[in-house]
């Protein structure tokens, strides 16, 4: 460490020189023989557990978020590149032959014979219709006298000569001359110009089975298994060649766009003062590296020597290297916090760093990777009298292992080991703790969940080449001049970041009376059913509904991203009510309000998923008077505009076929933020609040969760011959 008269310079200590032979070192050797001596991804049956047997193992993996997930049957993508630039696009970690290439690309084509054809553009849904939706949704989260003046603001806006028209004709227009008229709108309103914090109130988690390490050893051969599954899921994305989705219902087998996979590894979160600025031309030749966090300092580490990439073997050495030089370290600047402040104050921040060269090189390494690899303290469990938990009880405590991939568990733990504008952060504890935190502005969770599948199954098949371990070079450790300000920067950062995740209420919650099947016996959509329950749980807590948000996929779009599907429809509060007894129905009669608020979420939903929901198009409608230089309409300056736009409910469904889950917070101060997986005899659900807000309790919000889908299933089971069943 050298320290200047008022800069300070920090860098780790680099590894010796090789000295021994590889006989000796016993990271040499652990990634050679996949049958006697691994550890692959852990299955609920191994959770809890100390596996000596040292089986492979995988897992298939998918996953989604409401904010996370594009429900129903389609996935997303953001805005593409231009065509041209894709194309001349080379793989930053092996040089691909062009035969190799084109020969991929054909085959690829000839298993989707409709990729030449460009995918239908995003329709604009009729005026009319759309205003009609958003008075009915409008009328059941505001007051009569609100209600009202909001039905003038629509009829003003619809009126012949009114701004409705022109502004309607405008999308029009802009719909023909662009791929996709509302992704500039959305990514911005939904994202980049959002001022909150990403940890917690932006990325979502996605939480991998308990793995058990039992040394540092296990811990760093994981890693590189994993790092080396992500890397053959990068191959695809370098040809090109990953595999077209299609659609599930209505118009079933039509290809869905495939765009936001392919940004995975080229995209950046770049903070602004204004607003944040998406990268997505990260993937320059060259960009073969990652940056390992560890101990909360960062390492570049190359993954390549001399063009061929390293294997899994000559990964474990290079990341045990890592290990030994962050542990010679025992008190670095967390400069990682600065990443979860407040956008502008990060970006202000940054352009300070930015001033000194040895900082904008170190900026430019983490800015440029192709993701960051977080090696973590163990996990904090939720009972801190538990100094020395058990394996057994750290898989069972989900709660303190979403808190962990979440938000690290504060600056004392995990929390500024990470640098949350990077798109995908894989994350391994010394204890077993795994999974990834995703910046979302980049792709919805579905195209995570894809290279996360292809990752495990991938885990044991090692395509790089072993090297000697001499001729590895120790990787670069990040090197910082921090100013006496920039001191004071990150001391402010890490206080703000521990009342964040001080302030995180977190509750998991698994109901095991039914799932899915129950719930088609009924003839009814399992994410109708749940979100009906969502409904009649906070309006038992709060005495109203409120304003949800569930994400629908309109991948089947050209540069899909998601609309939203809404769950405070006329039909729920008419149910609701009648099921509070606030009116007089009999069982039948609440039995066919159910009935009918099913069957109104269903078409809400498929409405949607084909391009007719109403939340783009009067985002669209709104922007396009921006465009056009004209005032805003009363309609967007009225306050059910701003209710409407208020999600004190976020949520997502994300079904999976393995044993993880996904969790994120609330994106309001008295909101709840709740993610649900229905499987086959069961539905998992993780709900996120502030403790800050008086109103919202996690807890409570579980425990009446439970009472809900218990009442919902009594009344479908309804009985009128057989009081036991009433």
């Amino acid at each position: 460490m050298e320290v200047g008269a008022n800069n300070h310079t920090f860098s780790s200590s680099s590894d010796a020189h090789c000295t021994k032979s590889t006989a000796n070192d016993p990271y040499t050797s652990i990634a050679s023989n996949d049958t006697n001596d691994s550890v692959l991804f852990k299955s609920s049956d191994q959770q809890g557990h100390n596996n000596n047997n040292n089986n492979n193992s995988s897992s298939s993996y998918s996953s989604s978020r409401s904010d996370c997930s594009g429900n129903s049957d389609d996935c997303n993508s953001v805005e593409s590149n231009d065509e041209e630039q894709i194309q001349k696009r080379r793989s930053p970690l092996q040089d691909i032959d062009t035969c190799k290439l084109e020969a991929a690309k054909t085959e690829n084509l000839l298993k989707n014979q409709d990729l030449s054809h460009a995918l239908p553009k995003l329709p604009v849904p009729e005026l009319q219709s759309t205003l009609d939706k958003y008075l009915s949704l409008v009328r059941t989260v505001v007051s009569p006298a609100e209600f009202a003046r909001t039905k003038r603001a629509v009829e003003q806006f619809l009126k012949p000569g009114g701004p409705g028209h022109l502004l309607q004709e405008y999308l029009l227009q802009r719909q023909q001359g662009t791929d996709n008229w509302a992704n500039k709108y959305w990514l911005k309103d939904m994202y980049l110009n959002i001022p909150l914090p990403l940890m917690i109130n932006s990325n979502p988690a996605a939480v991998f089975p308990y793995q058990n390490f039992v040394s540092r050893r296990e811990q760093i051969r994981f890693a590189a298994k994993f790092v080396r599954g992500m890397l053959d899921f990068k191959y695809l994305t370098d040809t090109r060649t990953l595999p077209i989705e299609r659609c599930k219902y209505k118009e079933k087998g039509q290809a869905m766009c495939m765009e936001q996979h392919y940004r995975l590894f080229t995209s950046y979160r770049e903070p602004g003062r204004e607003g944040d600025i998406q990268r997505t031309d990260t993937g320059t030749p060259g960009r073969d590296f990652i940056i390992v966090a560890c101990n909360d300092q960062f390492f570049k580490l190359d993954l390549l020597v001399d063009g061929e990439e390293l294997s899994e073997t000559d990964l474990c050495l290079q990341l045990s290297r890592i290990a030994n030089m962050a542990g010679e370290t025992s008190s670095a600047h967390q400069i990682g916090a600065l990443t979860s402040q407040a956008r502008p104050v990060w970006a202000e921040q940054r352009e300070r760093l930015l001033q000194d060269g040895t900082n904008r090189g170190s900026l430019h390494c983490l800015e440029n990777c192709l993701f960051l690899l977080c090696l973590d303290k163990p996990t904090v469990p939720s009972r801190p009298g538990h100094l020395l938990p058990t394996p057994r009880c750290m898989a069972e405590d989900m709660a303190a292992r979403t808190h962990h991939i979440l938000h690290g568990q504060g600056t004392r733990h995990n929390s500024a080991n990470r640098w949350m504008d990077k798109t995908v952060q894989v994350i391994v504890s010394e204890d077993g703790t795994c999974g990834i935190n995703m910046e979302h502005s980049v792709a919805e969770g579905i195209a995570l969940g894809h290279m996360i599948e292809h990752a495990f199954k991938s885990m044991g098949k090692d395509h790089g080449t072993n090297h000697d371990p001499c001729s590895l070079s120790p990787p670069q450790a990040l090197s910082w001049n921090l100013s006496s300000r920039d001191i004071e920067d990150i001391q402010s950062a890490t206080e703000s970041v521990d009342n964040l995740v001080n302030d995180f209420d977190l509750s998991m919650f698994k109901f095991d009376k039914y799932g899915r099947e129950f719930i088609k016996k009924q003839s009814m959509s399992p994410d109708a059913f749940i979100q009906l329950a969502l409904q009649l749980t906070y309006y038992k807590i709060h005495g109203s509904l409120t304003s949800t948000y569930e994400s629908a996929s309109v991948r089947r779009y050209r540069q899909g991203r998601v609309d939203v599907i809404r769950a405070n429809s006329p039909a729920a509060l008419t149910w609701i009510k009648a099921m509070l007894g606030q009116t007089e129905c009999t069982e039948e009669e609440k039995l066919r309000l159910f009935t009918e608020a099913v069957q109104w979420q269903q078409d809400y939903t498929l409405d949607t998923i084909l391009g007719y929901g109403i939340d783009l198009h009067l985002l669209g409608l709104r922007e396009a008077a921006v465009d056009l230089g004209m005032p805003t309409p009363e309609l967007f300056r009225d306050a059910s505009y701003k209710e409407l736009n208020t999600f004190r409910l976020s949520t997502s469904q994300v079904p999976t076929v393995s044993d993880y889950w996904m969790g994120y917070g609330a994106v309001v101060p008295d909101g709840y933020g709740c993610c649900y997986n229905p499987q086959s005899d069961s539905i998992s659900f993780c709900v996120a609040s502030f403790f800050s807000c008086f109103d919202t309790s996690s807890d409570m919000f579980v425990h009446s969760l439970e009472s809900s889908l218990l009442q919902m299933a009594e009344l479908c089971t309804y009985d009128p011959e057989n009081v036991s069943h009433r």
